[in-house]
């Protein structure tokens, strides 16, 4: 699965454009009267395009790209009334495309408590966890929700080694229900104001693919929610009820992700409510930058919709429909075919995860209405029998309604093995693999997977080498929206102890670069339009202080977004370049 781009070229075409030949817009009559609106110079311009892969200028007039090249021909775009811009030396690089993260909830990761470990936060014990809560309930927040709520903490890190429980955020209120987030998202952790609140109580039974935590020797919930115990009441949480904090989280959400360098965002797990809050802050006129929203299976009537579409419109539309096939790999909650060396507290030695629908013939249908609607279908699996399900679900499928070009995706799979890709790659799946984890997870992977399979999480490389495209992602709240970050795990795949994870996984800074630029485009159906610097595509840039492909590869992650442009107009800068 390869990008093909294929123009026709005439004679007297001019070499200006991205992957293929492109003539000068203007006529020699009208050459002088034709020209940029903006022209920016002085710095480095990576294109990310084989064919021209630097350039000195480039040019941009109606919101799109006119000229890329040589300063002195682009510099024949400058009218009267063209801004020139001095980059200063710094670098610039197409708008950034996450290819999973989770734009809605990127507001409640702004606005609530910072419960992220270092380097993204502070919070290394429950107790911090707890003051970071009491001081988000001291703030004017909290009435937007009626909850005290914060995004992040991780078990695997804090010295605890535990989540929190009622009892510890009893400590932060015992009246107003709280709420902490886990890093995945596929846990959470309540108080007992919480609990009463949304009626967890000793003779509520555990749903479908989900576990309410309980006390030793009681059935009395302890506090902690693991997937879809947890997973609705998170959403339920951070959705604010009102059009007014509606539109608070939304534009909170715009400014993190355009302080971050993201042109287009993807919602990849959207509900009818935050459908509808999309909606209406697009047809208000609020969106800056681009987004795509993933229908979550259940709410497939809104593939119906008109927004479900190839074009966006004010700036929003649907991409397709997502199906979670099981939970999260660091918090054990994945489902693997070998059982976990370190299992959670009360599960056994055998104890391998479990689905989030085991039911086959419910995701084989799911797959099935997508192939014959021709919807583009994003699957989230991280362990290996997820992904077996995955492939032996969509086979059917692709056998009855042939090849085509859906692009469907597998989103994160850590777990994945060798001969998953070669299936993979044959039903035509495209990975958005998930090297951050190295990084955040790295050292506890080799704990509770051990260190040879630790090794082997989000196989970048391999899935290159076997002419795939991927794109990989923040998965943001679960970190923070970071993609130049994502670019240094790529590169680097170390842990936070400085171990190398999959050396033989690492990819170079300038695809590390394209997975999250002109491969997030392809997997969004947008390459035509977006994620490269090329005559005729979208204005969607982004100014860094530095060029990833040159900067000392431990060093890349220090890189910062100094502006971000959107179609030509810049929608960030940062107060002090």
């Amino acid at each position: 699965m390869r990008i093909a781009a294929w123009c026709l070229a005439g004679v007297l075409a001019a070499t200006i454009a991205v992957g293929c030949h492109k003539k000068d817009p203007r006529s020699a009559a009208d050459a002088e009267e034709v020209t940029a609106r903006t022209i920016y110079r002085g710095g480095t311009i990576v294109t990310v395009d084989d064919a021209r892969p630097n350039a000195q200028a480039i040019a941009v007039r109606d919101g799109k790209i006119v000229a890329v090249g040589s300063e002195a021909n682009v510099m024949r775009w400058r009218g009267d009334d063209t801004e020139v811009v001095d980059l200063q030396g710094r670098t610039m690089v197409p708008g950034f495309i996450d290819g999973h993260a989770h734009f809605f909830s990127f507001g409640a990761q702004a606005i609530g408590a910072n419960l992220l470990a270092a380097p993204d936060g502070t919070v290394q014990t429950i107790d911090q966890l707890v003051e970071e809560l009491k001081k988000f309930a001291e703030g004017p927040d909290v009435e937007r929700t009626g909850w005290i709520f914060g995004i992040g903490y991780d078990d695997a890190v804090l010295e605890e080694g535990r989540h929190p429980t009622r009892d510890d955020l009893d400590k932060v209120s015992k009246e107003i229900p709280v709420i902490a987030v886990h890093i995945s998202g596929h846990f959470s952790a309540v108080n007992s104001a919480g609990l009463e609140k949304i009626g967890y109580t000793a003779s509520t039974k555990d749903p479908e693919g989900g576990v309410i935590r309980r006390r030793p020797k009681s059935r009395e919930p302890n506090g902690v929610l693991e997937e879809l115990a947890g997973i609705p009441v998170t959403l339920a949480v951070l959705t604010p009820a009102t059009p007014e904090n509606q539109t608070y989280f939304l534009t909170r959400a715009q400014e993190m992700a355009t302080r971050f360098g993201y042109t287009t965002a993807q919602e990849g797990r959207a509900f009818a409510p935050n459908h509808a809050a999309l909606v209406s802050f697009a047809e208000a006129g609020n969106l800056e930058i681009d987004v795509v929203s993933y229908i979550d299976y259940t709410n497939q009537e809104i593939l119906e919709s008109p927004w479900h579409s190839r074009n966006y419109r004010d700036r929003y539309r649907v991409g397709g429909v997502k199906i979670t096939l099981d939970g999260s790999p660091q918090g054990r909650t994945a489902w693997r075919t070998k059982p976990y060396l370190l299992p959670p507290d009360g599960h056994g030695k055998d104890y391998a995860g479990y689905p989030a629908i085991p039911e086959d013939a419910m995701v084989g249908q799911v797959y099935a209405t997508a192939f014959e609607n021709g919807w583009q279908v994003l699957t989230h699996a991280n362990g290996d029998a997820a992904i077996d399900q995955l492939i032996r679900t969509m086979r059917p499928a692709f056998d009855s309604y042939g090849p085509a070009d859906r692009r469907p995706v597998l989103i994160h799979g850590q777990f994945v093995r060798q001969d998953q890709l070669d299936a993979l790659a044959e039903l035509g799946v495209m990975p958005s693999l998930f090297p951050m984890h190295t990084f955040y997870w790295g050292d506890w992977y080799e704990e509770i997977i051990g260190p040879d399979l630790a090794q082997q999480i989000s196989p970048t490389r391999s899935a290159i080498d076997r002419g795939m495209l991927i794109t990989s992602h923040t998965d943001a709240p679960v970190a923070l929206p970071n993609l130049v970050n994502v670019m240094a795990a790529t590169v680097n795949r170390t842990s936070r102890s400085g171990k190398v994870i999959g050396p033989e996984e690492r990819l170079t800074p300038l695809e590390a670069l394209k997975a999250v630029t002109l491969w997030g485009a392809y997997q969004h159906f947008e390459e035509e339009t977006k994620g490269s610097i090329e005559v005729g595509k979208l204005a969607d840039l982004v100014v860094l202080s530095d060029n990833p492909l040159t900067t000392e590869p431990m060093r890349i992650g220090e890189i910062r977004v100094i502006e971000t442009i959107k179609g030509g107009k810049t929608v960030f800068r940062a107060d002090s370049p």
